[in-house]
This record gives structure tokens, sequence and C-alpha cells, in this order.
């Protein structure tokens, strides 16, 4: 960029936030070598290794969110189940998640394993404080896990251009949504900035509520030492993850959203995206091929989704549906009816097979539209153009009424062909639960292609709509089985309770005594 250009706020908001972002995950990851080198062992590397796999399978999250995910399992066991020496907790903790294959073996020393132990020990005793202020148990352990497990992340992977890109989506969709027509009453318009800060965390990052609580804990300047407002605050969080407003804007946000991401994207794989900015030409030249690698990855990122979605429903469905479908074949009939367990297996795999045949590549016309946006919007004062924005819907009682009579057809017509192949209503159950399951998952897949696009796709053929008629029914009740389930999933209880404490407890007792042989082996000598 010529030094007498005018620089517009974007650009220096962007690049002000992205200096800082890598100066602070500089210091934190020099920080982080200090003390002495933490060694990890290889004993039970494997079976650790083996078993994450297996547990991420189970419970489906975005790969973003899983190391966050660990180190809350971790937490939890250490915590509330297992009540180890918070003293080696640091230690124990940078150990397991190296012998998982979270962590690379880096050279992380024992200044950042006592940080997180006194970290750790801190936020127990704010557990025991929420109790005493009558704070219920689940919650205030929901609350201190949340908060703790994202902050230990954001220590041993700093990204923090994650969080200076965030503050710049914001900044930008504050000044470029209709805010009069997306808001309903005052409360709405008194909440629209923390609700807008959060649909961009859902849009375009994908964030569980226990990263949008950490970070909107740390904006806040939040701190626990004031209890009542630690309070206070968590259950407006609490409420603003499920308002209407947050997920109308996050519907919003993330129509619009292609250009961020395809820029956090950018920022991920190249650190010095920051020194390019200031180079018009070569930052939208490296823009550009950044849209070439995600449209030629997204595929990838698919396939790699249907397979983890079928390894998902195989496992919930051994688990739960053979554990309840069998039972009550051998109960009620003496027998286990075979076709209705052979479908209730193979339907929904062979489902989510399918849709890899189905799915359409990113329309390459939004390449050049995405261009033109990020070049609007970081080099000139102009506003690029948004999408059409969906204000906040009108009522249409009729066609609703006349929807929520044929949403049923599809459902309908199902029970007639399973009641023709002798299916019961337990074995009906299971068979729609797991199929609505398959049809949410796919199309969470096929939103990744939209996630890269940027631009109307042509509308639908005929033939195209009667199968969304068809196919909508089961993504909206897979949907809100998904939601029931992320809330108990008990799956991952099971694994966490049956299998994951007795393995990890076993797996570091054998730490401590090849240690230990070690230790004697070196006296010796």
């Amino acid at each position: 960029m010529d030094p007498s250009t005018k620089k517009s706020d974007i650009f220096i908001l962007l690049q002000e936030q992205l200096l800082n972002a890598r100066a602070n995950d500089q210091l934190i990851r020099a920080d982080n070598t200090k003390g002495k080198k933490i060694t990890v062992p290889n004993t039970g590397k494997a079976i650790s290794s083996a078993y994450e796999q297996l547990r991420n399978a189970a419970e489906y999250a975005e790969d973003h969110l899983i190391l966050q995910r660990a180190i809350r399992r971790f937490l939890k066991r250490s915590l509330f189940i297992g009540k180890v020496e918070l003293v080696d907790l640091g230690e124990d903790l940078i150990i397991e998640l190296v012998q998982a294959g979270y962590l690379k073996e880096t050279e992380l020393g024992s200044k950042v394993a006592g940080s997180i132990s006194q970290l750790a020990a801190s936020y127990e005793d704010v557990y025991h404080r929420l109790r005493q202020s009558h704070v219920t148990k689940v919650q205030a352990q929901d609350w201190v896990l949340s908060i703790l497990s994202v902050e230990i992340e954001s220590i041993l992977n700093p990204q923090n251009h994650h969080y200076a890109l965030l503050y710049v989506a914001q900044y930008h969709f504050m000044d470029m949504l209709p805010r009069r027509k997306l808001v309903v009453n005052q409360t709405e318009d008194d909440q629209y900035e923390i609700s807008l800060y959060a649909a961009v965390h859902l849009a375009l990052f994908k964030s569980d509520i226990a990263v949008v609580r950490h970070d909107i804990m740390r904006v806040y300047q939040q701190s626990p030492d004031d209890l009542k407002g630690f309070i206070s605050m968590n259950r407006h969080i609490d409420d603003l993850y499920l308002a209407k407003l947050t997920h109308r804007l996050r519907r919003n946000v993330g129509k619009n959203g292609a250009p961020f991401r395809i820029l956090k994207s950018m920022c991920d794989d190249f650190p010095n995206t920051v020194d390019m900015l200031s180079d018009r030409q070569q930052f939208l030249q490296a823009y550009r091929r950044q849209i070439d690698i995600e449209f030629e990855n997204v595929h990838k990122r698919v396939n790699k989704g249907i397979v983890k979605s079928i390894f998902f429903i195989l496992i919930t469905k051994v688990i739960i549906g053979v554990g309840i479908e069998v039972p009550y074949d051998l109960v009620t009939t003496g027998a286990v009816a075979g076709v209705p367990l052979l479908v209730n297996l193979a339907t929904p795999p062979l489902y989510m097979a399918s849709l890899k045949f189905s799915l359409k590549s990113p329309q390459s016309l939004s390449k050049q539209t995405l261009i033109e946006y990020i070049n609007t919007m970081i080099y000139t004062d102009d506003k690029p153009p948004l999408l059409m924005v969906r204000p906040v819907s009108s009522s249409r009682y009729m066609v609703n009424w006349v929807y929520s009579i044929l949403f049923f057809v599809p459902f309908a017509l199902l029970v007639y062909i399973l009641k023709l192949l002798d299916f019961n209503i337990p074995q009906m159950i299971i068979f729609f639960t797991f199929l609505s399951t398959a049809s949410f998952l796919g199309f969470r897949l096929s939103s990744k292609i939209r996630e890269v696009e940027f631009g109307d796709r042509q509308s639908s053929g005929f033939m195209t709509s009667l199968r969304d008629f068809f196919y909508l029914p089961f993504i909206v009740f897979g949907q809100w089985i998904s939601g029931k389930y992320s809330k108990i999933n008990l799956v991952s209880n099971v694994l966490d309770i049956v299998i994951e404490l007795p393995l990890k407890t076993i797996l570091k007792l054998a730490r401590q005594w090849v240690t230990f042989l070690d230790q004697k082996q070196e006296e010796i000598y």
C-alpha cells in the first residue's frame, strides 16, 4: 500500500490486532519453554492415542474443539472424580495430552506446568465458593470447567489471532448489519452488541459455549474475585447463548461470513499474513491462493466428516440402539428380529456414505466476489455489499399451519413402510432417531461447502425441491435430537466412567512405576 494512501479503519484495526496477537503468542510460547523440560515417557502412548480416537468419534466435536474437550475431561476427572494432588496436575496434563497426540513433544517446561497447577487450584477454590453461594453442583462444575479448560488451551496452544479476527469481524458487522431490522424489542436492542459478539463466535469460529463463556469473561474482565458479578455474568451468558437474537444474528453473519472464514484460514496457515497487509497486490494474490486451497480442501474435510459421522452413528447405535432393541426382542418374543435389526444397523451409515455423491462443489463464480469483498472491506472506505439479510420473520400463520401438517407426511410414509417390514414401536423409534441424526449430520457436512461460498446458489429444480421436502423434517428432528443428546451425551459419559477413568488411572500408575525403576537403575550406576 502506498504510504500516502489513507488507510481504512478496518485496515488499521486488523493490522493492529494481528500484530498484537502475534506478539502475545510469541511471549506465551517463549514462556512455555522455561524451567526443566518435561519428559514424556512412551509407556501407554499407543493405548492412550487409540482410546482418544474412539472417544472423539463418540462425541463428534469440531476438530478445533477436540483439544479443549480433552483438557476438560482431564480436569473433571482430576478435580471432581479422582481428586488428584494439584501440585502435579499441570505436568500430568501435559504428559497425557502429548501421549494422546494432542500436543507435539516440544520444549514445554516445568514453569508452564506449575502455572497450570496453580490455575487449577484457584478454580477449585472458585467452585467451592460457588457452591457456598448456592449455585448448583452441575452449574458450578460447568462454569469452572469451561473457563479453566479454554484458559489452559490458550496457554498450551496460543491462537490469539482468532480473537483478533473475531474482534475485527464484530466491528465490521456492527457497521454492516441493519440493526433495527434484527431486533424486536428494547431488551434485544440493549444486548445487541454482546449478542453479535457471540453470534460471530458461533457463525465464523464454530465456538461452543465454553469458548464463548471464556472469551466474554475475558472481554468484560470479569474476575471470580467478584463472585456476585461472576455468577451474574455466567447466568447472562447461559441465556445469551440460547437467545433468539443471538441465533438470528448468527444466521445473518454466517450467510455473509465466507470472506472472514477465508481470512481466518489464511492466518492459520500463514502467520506472516499481517506482514502482507501493507502490500495490497501481494495480499490479494495470497488471498486468491487461499480461496483455491479452501475450495480444494473442502471435499477432503467433507469426506473426513462422513467417515467420522459413520463411526459416531455406529458407536452410538451399538451402545444405545442394540442395548435397547435386542433385549426388547428377547423379552417380548424370545428371539431377535433379524430384518429390523439389520435395517436399523445398516441404513444410517449407508445413508451417510451416499451423501458423497449428492454434495456439490463450491461455485467458482464466488471466487471473484470474495476477492472484491475483502478488497473493498480492507483497502477502501466503501462498504462491501452484503448478501440478503434476513430480518425478523413476519407471521405467516396459514403457511406455517399448512407446512406443519405436511411436515408429518414423510414420517407417515416411512411408518407405513416399516410396518410392512414388521417393525415394532421401539424399533421404529430407533430407526427414526438414527435416520434423523444422520440427516442432520449430513446437512452439517453440506454446510461446509456453503461456508466458503459467497453468493446465492441457483434456485433448485422441482425434483430437488421435492427431495428437500422429504429431507427437511428429518433434519429438523435430528437437530432436536442432537441438542438433547449434547446435554445428556450418554455414550460419552459411559466411556468416561467405564473406560477412561480406570484406563487413565492404570496408565498413570504404569508411567510412575517405569519412572521409579529408571530412577533406581540410575542410583545403581
